[in-house]
């Protein structure tokens, strides 16, 4: 109604001024061709040398459709085709000299016993046999006028009339073709307001509307967005206030611990548990890196401009990871170029990315043996320039209801997981510039990091 009201009102405004304009202008025609053809009347007369009988002011009142009143200088009435009475006559002296009869819609008006009239007193020239002078009166019946006047204008309102019932209707249609969209895409945008994205249906039609649509569809995506990343530093932040503290004393303890395996290395160097104390201090190392990263959560890290061999790192993680595919029955196979790919960064970032992937797909894959647990890992270069390392396993693959955020913070399938494993790689990833996406091949899981390849 907001729309309709204020367009229906312009519609049938501006229908009325037309019609009333063109009634004026028709009325006033009318009127002036009737004054033109009673004064024609007149003219023929008055210029004629004959004396004015009552026939000739009869047939003049028939051609005419005025009425007329011949009278003598001191205001005796000689002939008329009218009655006048004596009260008449008093008033047909204040009548005024020509031009009053130039328009009927401007002319004055006179109130006779007989009728109101327009009216108008004409001088007559000396005629022969009339000795004193005399002056016509020219008077036309106002009803007369009012009754041409409706006849010329009566087509024109019901034309109007017309205009503003089809005007409205078509407004109201045309109306009706924009209100129930506009309803739609407001209570969508209340919804909006209220945290719900859904986007808008739009209309399959080319007009403001779907723009309209369109542009609130894609503000829907860039709050869904927006959301989500605040959604996702919120995490990020509840984390760090929790854990922070807690990572930190690990972190000491690992620290002290290794310091004291360090220690004892010096002073029982001929110890015969070597590999054991070497075993130890790596895993002391990697839980200080975890630890670390752990700390640097949701903060940029300055990354290493350092050439990295990612055949060593592959190797690295590789025999990490082995005693665990070993012990578990996974078949584990390394596929790696003859020649070396290099990149830019921090290769023990770098191990822990993959040593991360590896340990999920052991995992996948160890949920999943009625073919053959088996895990691949690949080094290739891209024709775009960049190194692809792939981690491909023969697991189920991710569930459906975590599969378009297996790479946010505390998205996990495990009961017993923290959800920042692929977090942290895909973190990894992006601080050496590059990405890091799954998809599924074949009967297998592929986890794929491209990294840009260092050309020196």
């Amino acid at each position: 109604m907001q729309l309709l009201v204020p367009m229906l009102s312009i519609v049938v405004l501006t229908i009325a001024l037309a019609t009333a304009a063109s009634v004026y202008l028709t009325v006033e025609g009318a009127s002036q061709r009737q004054a033109r053809q009673l004064r024609r009347v007149v003219a023929t007369v008055t210029e004629a040398s004959f004396p004015l009988s009552d026939r000739v002011l009869q047939q003049m009142s028939g051609l005419s459709g005025g009425e007329f009143v011949l009278l003598e200088d001191n205001g005796q009435v000689v002939h008329s085709t009218i009655d006048v009475s004596d009260g008449d006559r008093e008033r047909l002296r204040s009548v005024k000299a020509e031009g009053a009869l130039d328009s009927f819609s401007s002319a004055g008006v006179t109130e006779l016993s007989s009728g109101t009239y327009f009216a108008e007193l004409v001088p007559l020239p000396q005629r022969r046999g009339v000795d004193s002078e005399q002056s016509l009166m020219v008077l036309y019946p106002k009803d007369r006028w009012w009754s041409t006047a409706r006849e010329a204008a009566a087509p024109i309102l019901i034309s109007g009339l017309i205009a503003m019932f089809v005007g409205g209707l078509v407004i109201a249609m045309f109306a009706a073709r924009f209100v129930r969209p506009i309803k739609i895409i407001g209570n969508r945008a209340m919804a909006i307001a209220a945290g719900n994205f859904d986007p808008v249906g739009v209309p399959s039609r080319d007009d403001e509307i779907t723009d309209l649509a369109t542009s609130i569809n894609t503000m829907v995506e860039k709050l869904s967005h927006y959301e989500s990343e605040v959604r996702r530093n919120e995490r990020m932040r509840t984390l760090g206030q929790l854990g922070a503290g807690m990572a930190h004393q690990l972190r000491n303890a690992a620290t002290g611990a290794r310091m004291a395996i360090e220690l004892h290395q010096r002073e029982c160097s001929t110890t015969d548990n070597s590999e054991a104390t070497q075993v130890a201090m790596r895993e002391l190392r990697r839980m200080e890196s975890y630890l670390q990263r752990f700390l640097d959560l949701g903060h940029a890290r300055q990354v290493p401009h350092e050439r990295v061999d990612l055949q060593n790192v592959v190797g690295g993680a590789v025999e990490l990871v082995k005693p665990t595919c070993q012990h578990t029955g996974i078949d584990l196979v390394v596929r790696m170029p003859p020649e070396t790919v290099r990149v830019n960064g921090d290769a023990e970032s770098l191990r822990q990315l993959l040593i991360n992937l590896l340990l999920n797909a052991a995992e996948a894959a160890g949920r999943h043996t009625s073919g053959g647990a088996r895990i691949v890992v690949e080094l290739s270069e891209t024709e775009t320039g960049h190194a692809a390392l792939s981690v491909l396993d023969s697991g189920p693959g991710p569930d459906a209801a975590t599969r378009e955020s297996l790479f946010e913070p505390f998205v996990t399938e495990k009961p017993d997981g923290t959800g920042l494993g692929l977090y942290v790689a895909r973190q990894t990833a992006e601080d050496h510039e590059g990405s890091i996406d799954w998809r599924r091949v074949g009967e297998m899981t592929c986890f794929t990091v491209e990294l840009p390849l260092n050309e020196t």
